[in-house]
């Protein structure tokens, strides 16, 4: 399961280099007002958004201000059915504040509501490799009442009948069933997807969040998989590297007082992460810093090998492999 202990680690996930992500549904990109930036939905909304921080705190309320106020023209003409303004004033209002999440969400439903399906899946894919989205209440607000959403379900429901090779549109609905409760539908939706995409990862993810949603997931009986014996704290000592070649490479280092330094290096651009790191009561690897803890299971293939999952990872997910320098 894709467990909420991850994706609360945000963009942290992709600035250590955990996980890369590649966005597999082309999506209009918005030019972002303030910086002149261009959000094109290649990379996690969050990540894009820590690349272009706001301003200072006046000119940050200014656009916070523009931005709430274009949206509610954005709303209005949305209930009103007149998608087009909609969408060209959440455009406006996410030029205004391109780190707002909802708001991309929120341009993806206007998207499906104008029946561009693979611009709302292109949109979407990126805004939850970040996070677990909308649920039904947030999304049925934008609507005067179920009976017009309902309607457009239908629609992209019978698209994927006459077009069922197409995985962004399976993408974007097993998004719509998960919203709105249906965690069957949404499973097979993504299982779907994942399998007709396999670039897919986003779908992989809510594939098995949404089967491990399912009452019995199908597997009641199955027995939980047993926990390899906990690493004894000092054979973690040293300096791991994890070379990914083009997704870049990892050297986590582990000092015999506790503490720890991540250095991811990708593309020329280098990130650290800093800390200190224990075993827990489990023999659960606990990475902690200044803003974040991360919770992993780590083996050991051999005194050289070290395999690190994070706690919360979808089911099968490789996690890293390091080999000891």
């Amino acid at each position: 399961m894709w467990g909420i202990g991850v994706w609360s680690l945000g963009n942290l996930i992709y600035d250590m280099g955990y996980q890369s992500y590649r966005n597999p549904y082309p999506a209009p990109p918005v030019q972002s007002g303030g910086s002149k930036s261009t959000i094109s939905y290649t990379e996690p909304v969050s990540v894009s958004a820590a690349a272009n921080p706001p301003g200072d705190e006046a000119a940050t309320h200014l656009a916070e201000t523009k931005s709430s106020e274009v949206l509610e023209q954005s709303r209005a003409a949305f209930r009103q059915g007149d998608y087009l303004a909609a969408s060209k004033a959440v455009d406006e209002a996410i030029a205004y504040t391109p780190g707002d999440v909802t708001l991309h969400e929120y341009r993806a439903l206007v998207f499906f509501a104008l029946g561009k399906y693979a611009d709302a899946a292109g949109v979407l894919n990126s805004v939850l490799a970040s996070g677990p989205g909308w649920g039904w209440d947030t999304m049925i607000g934008f609507y005067n009442g179920s009976e017009t959403y309902n309607d457009q379900l239908r629609k992209l429901e019978s698209y994927v009948k006459k077009s069922p090779s197409k995985a962004d549109a399976r993408f974007l609905l097993g998004y719509q069933y998960m919203v709105c409760g249906h965690m069957d539908k949404a499973y097979e939706q993504f299982a779907k997807a994942s399998e007709l995409q396999p670039a897919d990862s986003i779908s992989r993810q809510l594939r098995d969040l949404t089967k491990s949603s399912i009452p019995d997931g199908g597997e009641s009986d199955a027995a939980p998989p047993a926990r390899p014996a906990p690493v004894p704290a000092d054979q973690l000592v040293g300096i791991w590297v994890s070379d990914r070649g083009k997704d870049g490479k990892v050297t986590f280092t582990m000092t015999p007082d506790g503490n720890y330094t991540w250095n991811y290096m990708n593309g020329g651009k280098s990130s650290d992460l800093k800390g200190t790191y224990g075993l827990n009561d489990k023999g659960l690897l606990v990475l902690t810093s200044d803003d974040s803890q991360m919770v992993s299971e780590v083996t050991l293939k051999n005194d050289k090998e070290l395999k690190f999952v994070l706690i919360g990872a979808p089911e099968g997910d490789p996690g890293l492999e390091f080999k000891k320098s």
